[in-house]
């Protein structure tokens, strides 16, 4: 009897502690986004980046979530097609890089009387960047060289608010992947520079519970 009480107990407690979990997917469109580098001394808009993402959280007391995220995040090609800096112009042609986040998020939930439930969040972690672009330098004197872009691995950030009603979400957020860059010609690097990729998303998305 005392065995099939303690079993019973340690059932009950390990189904109240998976009560609370959600798992989120959701899709995010950039409503205005940049790189800003260093290397021209500039900000370029990009055209238009989206992403996809999967979040686990947990929720805690005092209306909180905590848990983890992972994302695609495909950022757009830039809108400067043909920028003159002294002694050259430069043509980028694709998008410096895309990124795959991996990072920790935390929500706060502002719960009431309704189904309709507003809430904050803050997502910290790592951007894994991957080299997705080209960019070309002519030279006043009829020259050209090619370079690569080599994006380097960096941080992430992003911080919004939104609503969720019957387990649908949306919500802005403002985003941010930063990366150094090396522009390389037949492996050698040319020049090196910051180029950090910030946005503001509109994200939809739908979250289950268990």
């Amino acid at each position: 009897m005392r065995k099939f009480l303690l079993v019973a107990g340690l059932l009950a407690s390990a189904a109240l502690y998976a009560e609370g979990n959600k798992v989120e997917v959701r899709a995010g469109f950039d409503l205005g986004s940049t790189f800003q580098h260093n290397y021209y001394d500039v900000s370029e808009d990009a055209k238009f980046s989206y992403e996809l993402a999967v979040e686990y959280r947990k929720e805690l007391p005092y209306n909180f979530e905590l848990g983890a995220g992972l994302a695609y995040q495909d950022h757009g090609k830039l809108k400067s097609q043909s920028n003159y800096r002294g002694s050259y112009s430069y043509t980028t042609e694709g998008d410096l890089y895309d990124s795959i986040p991996l990072y920790v998020t935390g929500r706060y939930n502002f719960k009431n009387s309704t189904e309709i439930t507003p809430y904050i969040k803050a997502n910290v972690g790592y951007s894994f960047n991957m080299n997705d672009g080209t960019m070309k330098l002519k030279y006043n004197d009829g020259t050209q060289v090619d370079l690569d872009v080599e994006a380097k691995n960096g941080f992430y950030y992003g911080l919004g608010a939104g609503v969720t009603y019957k387990g649908f979400v949306a919500d802005l957020s403002y985003q941010a992947n930063f990366s150094d860059v090396d522009f390389k010609s037949n492996g050698t690097t040319v020049e090196s520079s910051k180029a950090d990729f910030s946005r503001v998303t509109l994200g939809l998305g739908y979250t289950f519970g268990f």
